[in-house]
């Protein structure tokens, strides 16, 4: 999809987005409501047992720590958790369904209403074209962007489907197989329904809207969010409308987005194809789409009727649940430092910019990384870390193809190296040299310095010989120094450098060759 037909698009059309982000608990370990162990990949159909492959007289026991991590993840983004729930039967039939019905939650979730903020900066923010006057929206107060409020619906918690496996057909899918083969090694699993409200408003909110939201469970450690692997998984539900109009368009829903790039490119795709065929008279079909990443567009998968009948009923084998007030606020105590959290207090107490922040706060690793360099150099020296490893680091990184986790550089190296640059024993220059020699050897800064023989000379007296020489040898850039051409200084400092073997500090050269200049 070309940046420049959404941007046109988007001028006259505004999308209403709504995300439905279902993710499994992985870190219970055991499956939803039997003790089957929880597991990607493996032989297929040897995790199961007569409860989650639901053969008769088999009754289901809640997993208490699913539970516990459900209202762990409400109240993470402010979500008002029910005193009084309970499970219910959802039936249909799926090949992948044992049981022919889902054990599910109906009007009773164990959370309700909440929201989550996101931050949009770079390029994304030109998408919303409302961002001054939005009631959801705040600028940053640096003008690099600003912060959006999603509302959530609700999150409810169930068991998730097995796996079906297509032969055959092209892309794994249903469609020209031969035949299909049932996996039900995933089918039980505990997992966690997120419904947002539809206040998305671009392809790029909904992206963040995403990635915030897997931020946010990787904090808490409820699930390993692994999109390839299918334990998160993100649909879309699009519809776009006039700019000024009120109502609500019709709807398609947007499946098989595997990747945050993938659910920004196929929501950007249905706006653009909607509002295409708004303008030439078509109507638009409520429907699920399939987005196909390699054609970059969304295809019909089947229509979809306004309400389906699930023939709803409360679970007749589980007794409902009560949350004392005293319960869900001894899970509250238990919330670290959230993403958006961390986001302020890197640009309040760090004093980084949104974006900068914004990077830090996406990548745990790197953040970890970054607290602990800040911690060794000090609160005063925060920036200067930040710069070094969001530049260098970074672009080693992305060079070698590395995790951060992978590199030789440490934090006690940034914040050494930090260090030397802060109390000038070596320039930012040199600083340059000596982080591609550790981050290749593994060596400490100090050492490298040490030996490579770098240390800044500082000495007055040794600079002022230096200069002297330099401008008795240049009478002519003396004479157009002092005739008003400032400019020349940066020809006199390249020179002292040279004649002290790149070792001086340039902040008191240009003191020392300045003065001496203007007598």
């Amino acid at each position: 999809m070309a940046k420049d037909r959404l941007a046109e698009v988007l001028k006259d059309w505004e999308a209403v987005i709504g995300l439905e982000i279902h993710t499994e608990l992985t870190s219970t370990n055991t499956k939803m409501f039997c003790g089957c162990p929880i597991d990607f990949g493996g032989e297929p159909n040897t995790r199961v047992c007569p409860v989650c492959l639901g053969l008769p007289g088999a009754l289901p026991v809640p997993n208490k720590r699913a539970i516990e991590l459900t209202v762990f993840a409400g109240l993470a983004i402010d979500c008002e958790i029910a005193p009084w729930s309970q499970f219910h039967r959802k039936n249909y039939f799926y090949p992948d369904m044992p049981k022919d019905y889902q054990i599910s939650q109906y009007d009773l979730p164990f959370c309700g209403v909440g929201h989550l903020d996101i931050n949009i900066t770079g390029d994304g923010v030109e998408q919303r074209l409302d961002r001054d006057s939005a009631e959801n929206v705040t600028p940053a107060a640096d003008g690099s962007g600003y912060r959006a409020r999603i509302g959530v619906t609700r999150i409810h918690l169930e068991e998730d489907t097995g796996k079906m496996i297509h032969i055959g057909g092209s892309d794994g899918r249903i469609a020209g197989a031969t035949h299909s083969l049932i996996d039900f090694n995933r089918a039980g699993t505990p997992l966690i329904e997120l419904v947002s409200e539809p206040d998305i408003r671009t392809p790029e909110e909904a992206r963040q809207f995403a990635q915030m939201l897997r931020l946010t469970w990787l904090t808490l450690g409820i699930s390993d969010c692994n999109m390839e692997e299918g334990s998160m998984r993100v649909d879309a539900n699009v519809s776009v409308r006039r700019r000024g109009d009120t109502t609500l368009g019709t709807r398609a829903e947007i499946k098989n987005m595997n990747s945050f790039k993938a659910l920004h490119d196929g929501v950007a795709h249905e706006i653009v194809r909607q509002a295409e065929l708004l303008e030439s008279g078509v109507h638009i079909v409520q429907e699920t789409r399939h987005w196909d990443a390699g054609a970059k567009r969304t295809s019909s998968l089947r229509s979809k009727e306004e309400a389906h009948d699930y023939r709803y009923f409360p679970e007749p084998d589980m007794v409902p649940f009560e949350f004392t007030e005293e319960w869900i606020e001894s899970v509250r105590a238990q919330l670290p430092e959230l993403p958006g959290a961390r986001h302020t207090r890197y640009m309040t107490e760090f004093g980084l910019s949104a974006y900068d922040a914004g990077i830090f706060v996406n990548d745990l690793e790197m953040a970890e990384f970054y607290e602990a360099a800040v911690t060794l150099a000090g609160m005063d020296r925060a920036k200067a870390v930040a710069n070094v490893i969001l530049n260098d680091l970074s672009a080693h990184l992305n060079a070698e193809g590395l995790a951060i986790t992978e590199s030789r550089v440490v934090p006690a190296m940034v914040a050494e190296l930090v260090e030397l640059v802060e109390d000038e024993t070596i320039s930012s220059k040199q600083a340059k040299v000596v982080f591609a020699e550790m981050a290749e050897t593994g060596d400490a800064p100090g050492a490298i310095v040490e030996l490579k023989g770098m240390k800044q000379v500082s000495d007055t007296g040794a600079i002022e010989e230096a200069v002297d020489r330099v401008i008795a040898a240049n009478p002519d850039e003396v004479a157009s120094y002092r005739d008003g051409k400032e400019s020349v200084i940066g020809f006199f400092v390249g020179q002292v450098m040279r004649e002290m073997r790149g070792q001086g500090n340039p902040k008191i050269i240009n003191e020392v060759l300045r003065s001496k200049l203007a007598g």
